[in-house]
């Protein structure tokens, strides 16, 4: 076989430029720390390592939200431990307006303590987050959820609850509405309440209420015209009864009514009410006591803080629940960023020891190669005339 000049130069030139890749690719693989520097170097590695890199930032999204999940239950449970420290505290004044010796103005000034308590309560219905959302108004977060007075209060929310993923199968709610908080709050089985509606112009308020057989939870709106209080049922608007009062009985219950409502007025009696018209009905009975005292107003108050109060645990409960099981995702998530790491550093690291051994010794090829190239192409047959 014939090897021409040509020849040598070619596989000479091949084999330097072939050793010197090779170096090249070994000097990134320790430059860079990375095993695969290109998805051709191992395909199948580098398609399960973008897949670990997937899940891997989908985990930390996750996280993230856990993070946002438990600053939101955190602060909700802080307000909740305010709820619950004033209603509390108005049943404890309650029964202590419950003492028969109290003058006139001794209830006066509990009123005003029960007033203030009012006020307290409607600030943290109205409690807002770091973001300037409000935290009780469910869905509409932009939405101030209680607007009104200690002669009224309307609810301007819904019952939506607002929500993270917290991880892949989870979506966690990190919001109770107000409606699960303030209003709606249960009666005890068999009983009602009866309050003041919204709003109302007077201070009539309910003196005392009783049952007179099985009360079956219907509701009824109770209105003063000037002349008559007028009974419907508030589901039907059919009319139920006109009397004129104080005393009024219709429907299995027996209310007690006083102070000077206004025409108009609307009264609701119910197997349940919101909180704030327990403080209404409270604060009108000390400000105005009937001929008859202010024990039984006082009773209907210091049962529906009871239930206020046990509607707020439960909630609070549902919020610490909501936090442990966000504690145990921050621990999931920590244990799977550590074996997505060790996966990823399994399937892409490089091992330093093995690439700087392959780079000294491709190296020595490759200045092997350059030498035997430059004597290769000195060889000449000019060399030897003369």
């Amino acid at each position: 076989m014939r090897i021409s000049t040509g020849m040598l130069y070619q596989t000479g030139v091949r084999t330097i430029q072939d050793q010197t890749t090779q170096m090249l690719h070994t000097q990134q693989q320790v430059a860079t720390g990375r095993r695969i520097v290109a998805p051709s170097d191992d395909p199948i590695a580098s398609a399960r390592a973008l897949e670990i890199s997937q899940a891997q930032s989908l985990n930390s999204t996750f996280q993230t939200n856990q993070g946002s999940a438990k600053d939101s239950l955190n602060l909700l449970e802080n307000k909740l431990y305010a709820v619950e420290d004033i209603i509390t505290h108005t049943r404890t004044r309650a029964v202590e307006a419950g003492n028969g010796s109290y003058s006139d103005s001794e209830w006066g000034a509990i009123a005003i303590d029960i007033r203030a308590s009012f006020d307290s309560l409607l600030g943290l219905a109205n409690s807002q987050n770091g973001n300037g959302e409000y935290m009780f108004s469910g869905y509409q977060a932009d939405v101030k959820p209680y607007v009104g007075n200690i002669n009224g209060v309307s609810f301007q929310g819904d019952q939506g609850q607002r929500t993270l993923q917290v991880s892949p199968s989870r979506i966690m709610s990190v919001s109770n509405s107000g409606s699960e908080v303030f209003n709606d709050v249960k009666a005890p089985q068999g009983e009602f309440f009866a309050v003041p509606g919204n709003p109302n112009g007077g201070t009539g308020y309910v003196a005392s209420t009783q049952t007179t057989g099985t009360y079956t939870g219907t509701q009824y709106l109770v209105s003063w015209d000037g002349t008559n209080y007028n009974v419907t049922d508030r589901a039907t608007g059919a009319a139920v009864t006109s009397q004129t009062g104080p005393t009024l009985s219709f429907g299995n219950v027996q209310l007690e009514m006083a102070g000077t409502p206004s025409v108009g007025d609307v009264f609701e009696v119910g197997p349940s009410a919101d909180v704030f018209k327990m403080y209404t009905n409270l604060t009108r009975a000390l400000e105005n006591p009937s001929s008859n005292g202010v024990s039984g107003a006082i009773s209907q108050a210091i049962t529906g803080m009871d239930q206020s109060l046990d509607q707020v645990l439960t909630v609070h409960a549902s919020v610490g629940s909501r936090m442990l099981e966000v504690n145990t995702l921050e621990d999931v998530g920590s244990d799977l960023d550590v074996q997505y790491a060790d996966t990823l550093s399994r399937l892409q690291d490089v091992d330093y020891a093995q690439a700087v051994s392959d780079l000294s010794l491709q190296q020595t090829y490759l200045q092997a190669s350059q030498q035997s190239f430059l004597k290769i192409t000195n060889l000449s047959l000019f060399n030897y005339l003369g």
